[in-house]
């Protein structure tokens, strides 16, 4: 199994490195800058997505194998997306729907599969109720927040819940945790860099899809 997973990881990672050189084209011509104010800036190189996007995909793949989850390792197909929905979230703090509402189908789809071939429809229905949850909550929390709290996050939230919720209730609660904690994190560092004030507006979905991910590597054995 190891050397499987050793094997079809080094697959994903020339998946994650094709679909990131494609995305760094993509993103590279500014078109998801819909505003004026976001066009008169410079454009990031974005030289970063499709490492990451290899890098990302192949541990992934390679850590649900390694953990005797071979048919879910179908899920690390949608993590370059992911990576790209972070690099226009911290490019203009907006998460397009182009990119949050087609998750949900895409995701569905790698689920069902598995679910069809591997008669894992429990998994499939705590995804459901999973991701209906967290949508909510972050439903709560946009209302509650007046605004620092945006849209697209919530739109981004019910995607990420139903990858946590397919795993197990565990993996919800402590990835749902792990976005804030990052969030923490990630706000905590710019304040001492001095690259924010309080009153600043943060993009919250790299936290978000780091907090849950890295929830899916490091529990996958759990």
């Amino acid at each position: 199994m190891d050397v499987m997973a050793v094997a079809l990881g080094a697959c994903a990672a020339g998946y994650g490195a094709l679909c990131g050189v494609g995305a760094h084209r993509a993103l590279s011509t500014g078109r998801y800058r819909r505003y004026a104010d976001e066009r008169e800036r410079p454009l990031p190189t974005f030289r970063w997505v499709a490492p990451v996007c290899a890098l990302l995909t192949a541990v992934v793949v390679w850590r649900l194998i390694a953990a005797g989850d071979l048919p879910a390792s179908v899920l690390g197909a949608v993590v370059p997306g992911y990576v790209v929905m972070c690099a226009i979230d911290l490019d203009v703090h907006r998460l397009p729907d182009v990119l949050t509402l087609p998750a949900y189908p895409v995701l569905a789809a790698g689920m069902a599969s598995v679910a069809v071939s591997c008669d894992r429809w429990p998994d499939a229905r705590r995804a459901l109720w999973g991701g209906l949850a967290t949508w909510l909550f972050f439903v709560f929390l946009a209302l509650l927040s007046r605004g620092q709290l945006g849209w697209g996050d919530v739109k981004l939230s019910g995607s990420l819940g139903a990858l946590l919720g397919w795993f197990s209730w565990g993996h919800l609660l402590v990835g749902v945790y792990a976005m804030f904690l990052c969030g923490g994190a990630a706000a905590l560092w710019l304040l001492v860099r001095r690259r924010s004030h309080l009153g600043s507006r943060l993009a919250f979905g790299p936290s978000m899809v780091i907090g849950a991910w890295g929830t899916v590597v490091v529990a996958a054995p759990l």
